[in-house]
């Protein structure tokens, strides 16, 4: 068995509650708010909602070597009623700027089946009617992304 890990520890901070407009961008106002509010360190809760559309991204295949690049991804773009489930992340800093980092779960309805579908949230979720996001700041940690040799790519703890 192989065990490798980074971890750091940190306490809760304030806990915020935003309540999305209609035609809001998710992840953009997500970025909005985590910057005017300075946040550098925090988790999302929960949310919950309504979008009219989504664009999210999944992995399709493991490459060989590092980096996961888009060859290994799918992108999907969806435009119908979207309910929310869940909204899962974090927020760190990386290159000096806020960063948030977030996975979404959606359910839709056809011919009355309920379906599912989720990933990683990107801009282009739109949303309609409201959606609700509630984020924990953590204190005394620090969360900041950096080039990690073994992955090719930005990473928490590197």
């Amino acid at each position: 068995m192989t065990i490798r890990y980074d971890a750091r520890s940190g306490r809760a901070g304030r806990i915020m509650v935003l309540r999305f407009k209609p035609g809001s961008d998710l992840l953009e106002t997500l970025h909005t708010f985590v910057s005017e509010e300075c946040i550098e360190a925090g988790v999302i809760i929960s949310g919950v909602g309504l979008l009219g559309e989504a664009r999210l991204r999944n992995c399709n295949s493991l490459p060989r070597e590092f980096p996961i690049t888009d060859s290994n991804r799918t992108f999907l773009a969806i435009k119908k009623p979207l309910e929310i489930l869940s909204i899962s992340g974090n927020i760190s800093k990386a290159e000096g700027s806020p960063l948030v980092h977030a996975h979404i779960t959606l359910s839709s309805v056809e011919e009355e089946e309920v379906s599912l579908v989720g990933g990683h949230l990107l801009k282009g979720c739109k949303v309609h009617g409201f959606a609700e996001i509630v984020i924990m700041e953590l204190e005394e940690i620090e969360m900041e992304k950096q080039f990690d040799e073994e992955t090719k790519t930005l990473q928490l703890f590197a």
